[in-house]
């Protein structure tokens, strides 16, 4: 079913979200959006590669000199964006085994914070990548962490875990602040719309939480799991689900206002957002591209894999990754491929743009970063 959302759709060229020359988030801001302000020029080549342990799952954040990033052995790095040297490194304290960091990492106040398999929340100096606090969750955490700033007070940072639990830390010392129970795994970051924070989880329920105190404002049910990311414009929340649908959610009212499925292919790639499109892969090798006023399709383009990437929007193009072990850029206007790289092995992570450079990983283990020719 699909009835129209009351909102203005402005244009296919996003606004600046993401600020200039630096990549804080995993999406890009704290709505989640994933959009970035700078614009690629294609094709680009490849610049520099890092071996690290396999497969990445994480996605690269970045200051605009270096880049921050988890492997799957349990490594967490600094690598020089110019020419992907090694500026430091972390390892997780588990000397008998190293627990994957799938969890994208925020930047917050010369520091770095990522989530990890051991069910540890890190924070590391951004300078010398020495431990400044670290608070331990009773399940792995899979999801990136998103940063809440309230009035007068230290940021909070937002994560959830496989302990079906929602967490608010303190960023000065890692304080819980507050946590919000669900019935099941958390595996996306939780999206802002001013002080609601939004989250879906597997237990099939999109929630909005208060930021500042922890309280419910309200939750919706969706009846199959969200394994990924909501998006938000501050008025709808927009999310992709294993029951193999694209929502939008007004917040106002917290009814669905659209709902779009196409295939029998569940979602596990994050939507972007622009003032006028909602974009999302599915498992069925398609990226597909809606109308952001009432879910009507404007294009779908095929891969040869999944697309479990979640797409991110820079200037006139988009770009992901897929299953098929490629990077596409494809057009924002009609979904033409622009440009696309072979890898060989899957790409599951999404896309780090920042001083005209796009940073991806793949599941062989290895950090690329391309370039304009």
């Amino acid at each position: 079913m699909r009835t129209a959302i009351l909102f203005v759709s402005l244009s296919l060229m996003p606004a600046a979200l993401a600020q200039p020359s630096t990549w804080s988030t995993w999406r890009g801001s704290a709505e989640m959006r994933g959009v970035s302000s700078e614009e690629l020029k294609f094709p680009l080549e490849l610049k520099w590669k890092f071996p690290a342990k396999k497969p990445i799952k994480a996605t690269a954040v970045s200051d605009g000199e270096r880049v921050f990033i988890g492997d799957g052995g349990g490594t967490f790095f600094a690598l020089n964006l110019k020419d992907g040297t090694k500026a430091w490194e972390f390892t997780l304290p588990n000397p008998k085994f190293k627990d994957p960091i799938e969890g994208s990492a925020a930047l917050i106040d010369g520091t770095v914070v990522f989530g990890a398999g051991d069910g540890g929340v890190y924070c590391l100096d951004l300078a010398t990548g020495k431990e400044k606090w670290k608070q331990m969750t009773d399940g792995e955490i899979k999801g990136a962490i998103n940063i809440y700033r309230p009035e007068g007070q230290p940021p909070t940072l937002l994560v959830g875990s496989y302990d079906n639990t929602l967490y608010a830390l303190k960023s000065t010392d890692g304080t819980k602040i507050w946590t919000v129970p669900t019935s099941n795994y958390i595996n996306g970051a939780a999206s802002l719309a001013g002080k609601l924070a939004l989250f879906g989880g597997c237990d099939g329920f999109l929630y909005m939480i208060n930021a500042e105190t922890g309280k419910e404002e309200g939750k919706v049910e969706v009846k199959d799991p969200i394994a990924n990311t909501v998006s938000t414009n501050g008025k709808v929340a927009f999310l992709s689900h294993y029951g193999n649908a694209i929502l939008a959610v007004d917040l106002a009212t917290q009814k669905t206002k659209w709902s779009y499925s196409a295939t029998d292919f569940p979602y596990f790639s994050s939507p972007a957002i622009t003032d006028s499109v909602v974009i999302a892969g599915d498992r069925g090798k398609y990226l597909r591209c809606l109308n952001i006023e009432n879910g009507d399709e404007k294009w779908a383009f095929r891969a040869t894999g999944r697309v479990d990437s979640s797409p991110v929007v820079t200037g006139a193009n988009v770009v992901f990754g897929s299953d098929d072990g490629r990077i596409y850029a494809v057009s924002l206007a009609e979904g033409k491929e622009v440009w696309s790289y072979e890898i060989g092995p899957a790409v599951q992570t999404s896309p780090c743009i920042v001083n005209e450079r796009l940073v991806m990983g793949a599941d062989d283990g290895v950090i690329y970063c391309f370039g304009a020719k």
